[in-house]
């Protein structure tokens, strides 16, 4: 049997391979023995990105990262944001009745309800939290928000609650848990903006080469994302002044994300 595993270290490449042939001795050792080996379970590694931006007194405060497809993504540690998504409707309905069906008139275009919809889910959740500031953004997927009047633990049960509540993707409410920090895209998502995602080399990069290949598309990349922002801020509910812990991390958001209000979102 062929397996294999991986290791991670803040201090250097060296600390990590170490880490990394402890890890496969003990896997040898329990395929040895004949013990059952789990997958692990979404999000509870840490993930292959490279540190790009602390944010923060003492850089606890929030880490940008480079993911997979190229994108930057903020990674705050108390700073909650909370996602969203529309649902996937799927491909709009003719609606023109039978008179526009048969002599070929296009019906008009009915209005996407959709940001209204998940608008009043959020302030009707916000209604509920009073005593939270909230800002809610615009993203080209759905609605983003941020709590801006106090910090949170990513793994407190309260927190899960909040997440649950005014329906976070169960996938991101786990990964919140798993990596103990809250996710936030900051740039547009390559195929939105025209270019396709980034070479598949996963971070730390396998040499010189493979290094320059992804600089290259990544010079490519920033050229294609101007004129798109990641989101557009809606409104603010709740009180107005943000906490100081969070005060940093609303300011980088922003800077990045929100760009003119007739820039298409991606």
């Amino acid at each position: 049997m062929t397996v294999s595993c991986w290791d991670w270290s803040d201090v250097s490449v060296e600390d990590a391979q170490r880490k990394a042939d402890a890890r496969a001795l003990a896997l040898a050792e329990k395929l040895r023995m004949g013990a059952r080996l789990d997958r692990y379970a979404y999000g509870d590694r840490a993930l292959h990105e490279e540190v790009v931006q602390t944010v923060g007194a003492d850089a606890g405060t929030a880490v940008v990262t480079r993911n997979l497809y190229g994108t930057l993504v903020l990674n705050a540690a108390r700073a909650m944001f909370m996602d969203v998504d529309f649902p996937d409707t799927g491909p709009a309905k003719p609606s023109g009745g039978m008179f526009g069906r048969l002599f070929g008139k296009p019906a008009p275009a009915a209005p996407d309800d959709r940001e209204a919809r998940a608008m009043q889910q959020v302030q009707s959740w916000a209604a509920q939290h009073s005593d939270l500031g909230v800002r809610v953004y615009r993203t080209c997927a759905g609605l983003r928000c941020l709590i801006t009047s106090q910090p949170f633990d990513p793994k407190n049960a309260e927190t899960i609650s909040l997440l649950r509540g005014i329906g976070s993707d169960p996938l991101y409410v786990r990964l919140c848990q798993a990596q103990g920090c809250f996710r936030a895209r900051l740039t547009p998502k390559p195929w939105r903006c025209g270019l396709a995602s980034s070479p598949l080399a996963r971070y730390p990069w396998n040499g010189s080469k493979e290094e320059a290949g992804f600089r290259a598309w990544l010079t490519k990349y920033e050229r294609h994302m101007e004129g798109y922002s990641v989101c557009r801020l809606l409104t603010h509910v709740g009180p107005p002044l943000p906490h100081p812990e969070i005060a940093p991390v609303l300011e980088l958001h922003d800077k990045f994300t929100c760009g003119p209000a007739d820039q298409p979102l991606a």
